[in-house]
């Protein structure tokens, strides 16, 4: 169900107008609430990645669009609205969201869970997490051996942990994070915040460094990630590809305006 009446279409995937702020206070608000027959809200932190994965996966595009929210993970994302609405809009990402969702939990009390990445990485971001944020109640984690084991085939004290956690991150990796989510939302009695948040689990740990500051401001995140993960560059690839449909649709669209102003002097 979507939460918020404003949304910019990019190539048939809506994006939230929401503001950090607003999308942050909209977390807290659903955290704060004690309505349970409220459905978990289905965070996607939406990169140019998962909108061209989105083109050619008819089941994935149908989950982006029965989700809650759909932040601007990615710099492309902001590109794409400024470009298409000249509009500006406020990324969002899944990394900037870990620590802040995890302190507004830790203030309400809330039990947070940690699922997907390598056993190593989401034991030491549950350490982590829960040393830098006081009180934080991290309900568990756990390293799942396939992105698409279903709930009822996880080990019986992490389905519990499950059960429990208000709050879950899931770093499978796009698509399958949000399939997972998709599949067992419902199956999830205390979850009031779901969230597909790729490699944050990687930054927080620090297996793999995020990239400076001044090179995520200029939008260049994207470029450092593929100097320290060569083996990304066919991820990347849909990079170019994004940006080209992009300005297609633009095209499409001018042409369309053009010819319906004929149209109307005619």
């Amino acid at each position: 169900m979507r939460e918020t009446q404003n949304a910019y279409k990019v190539l048939g995937v809506d994006i939230s107008d929401y503001s950090a702020g607003e999308f942050f206070n909209k977390v807290e608000e659903r955290l704060k609430t004690e309505d349970c027959d409220t459905p978990p809200t289905f965070v996607v932190t939406v990169n140019p990645e998962i909108v061209v994965e989105s083109i050619v996966d008819s089941e994935f595009k149908q989950i982006l669009q029965n989700s809650s929210i759909n932040t601007a993970d990615g710099v492309g994302i902001s590109w794409a609205v400024k470009f298409l609405y000249n509009k500006e809009i406020e990324r969002i990402t899944g990394s900037d969201s870990v620590q802040k969702i995890c302190a507004i939990s830790a203030e309400h009390g809330q039990p947070v869970f940690l699922y997907g990445g390598m056993p190593n990485v989401v034991s030491r971001t549950a350490e982590i997490l829960g040393e830098r944020i006081e009180n934080l109640d991290v309900a568990g984690y756990y390293s799942p051996d396939s992105p698409s084991i279903a709930l009822e085939e996880l080990p019986e004290a992490t389905q519990r942990q499950l059960e429990r956690a208000a709050v879950i991150f899931v770093a499978l990796g796009a698509p399958a994070q949000e399939k997972w989510i998709h599949e067992n939302l419902h199956k999830l009695p205390s979850a009031k915040l779901v969230i597909g948040i790729g490699g944050s689990f990687d930054f927080i740990s620090g297996e793999v460094r995020r990239a400076p500051s001044w090179m995520c401001r200029a939008g260049m995140e994207w470029f450092y990630r593929l100097c320290v993960q060569p083996s990304r560059w066919r991820r990347m690839l849909k990079l170019p590809l994004f940006a080209l449909n992009v300005m297609m649709l633009k095209m499409s669209n001018a042409q369309s305006s053009k010819q319906m102003q004929k149209v109307q002097e005619f």
